[in-house]
């Protein structure tokens, strides 16, 4: 194997399953998938002994209970467990570009993130990917999406041969990454402070791996993801924000709660 997927997930067992749908028309095919699940749900086993059975990739998962948001807990974990030295992450209601891995692999460097963004899908697309009619394939033709008056079109087409700038502001969504599992150890990891939604999974991430002199570098026009329909789970992130402003005017790069906990 070349590539570990990471997909955080929480719950949302009908997306997930839709997820492996557009895994399994991946153009790339030499990769593992690894299930970071915020939960212990006996249904999410049986999701996923389902696919085991049905799909060529392997699927490794890692669970945990339910005792608030602890996503980045999770990931470290699946970081911990993934069988190979390039990681990509995306999130459980995230499908996929039949090229996404494709253009990931591929636009690997050394000591560099990737990254892309996300079409936003309405609810009533939404509705139709999750109850499909029998034997219906998935489209995601831009002028369709245009159509359906999704959200964010700018990020629905593929452009394969567009450059890969290097990005100097902020650029690390948590659904849509990839990076050297090596520069992940350097700041270990994922730092489990953080116990809300927003900023610990991707921002966060970003600046500490900036201050170890890793850059970002945009795929946006390559590895494609559609984002399913759902309402707004979190609202304010000031408290995180809050947390990151310390830790950086302290300098806090290497987390003392991450892959490695050392207290």
């Amino acid at each position: 194997m070349l590539l570990s997927l990471i997909i955080a997930a929480y719950k949302n067992i009908s997306a997930l399953e839709i997820v492996f749908e557009t895994l399994s028309a991946q153009s790339f095919k030499n990769f593992e998938v690894i299930i970071a699940e915020d939960n212990d749900s006996p249904a999410m086993l049986t999701c996923i002994e389902t696919a085991r059975q049905k799909y060529f990739f392997p699927i490794q998962h890692i669970s945990q209970p339910d005792m608030g948001f602890r996503k980045t807990r999770a990931l470290n974990a699946a970081i911990k467990i993934s069988q190979t030295d390039y990681l990509v992450f995306i999130d459980g209601d995230c499908l996929l570009h039949r090229h996404f891995l494709k253009q990931h692999y591929l636009h690997r460097k050394e000591n560099t993130a990737l990254f892309g963004r996300r079409v936003i899908l309405t609810e009533k697309l939404t509705d139709e990917i999750l109850n499909p009619i029998p034997a219906q394939k998935i489209s995601f033709n831009p002028f369709k999406l245009l159509l359906a008056r999704c959200g964010r079109l700018d990020a629905a087409f593929y452009l394969p041969f567009m450059p890969t700038p290097i990005e100097k502001g902020s650029g690390i969504w948590g659904c849509n990454w990839s990076i050297q599992k090596k520069n992940l150890y350097a700041v270990n990891g994922f730092d489990e402070d953080y116990v809300s939604a927003g900023i610990g999974e991707d921002t966060d991430i970003e600046w500490r791996l900036k201050k170890i002199g890793v850059q970002l570098r945009k795929i946006k026009f390559q590895a494609i993801q559609y984002h399913l329909y759902h309402p707004e789970n979190y609202s304010s992130t000031s408290h995180n924000e809050q947390l990151m402003a310390q830790k950086k005017d302290a300098g806090l790069f290497f987390c003392k709660h991450g892959i490695i906990d050392f207290i």
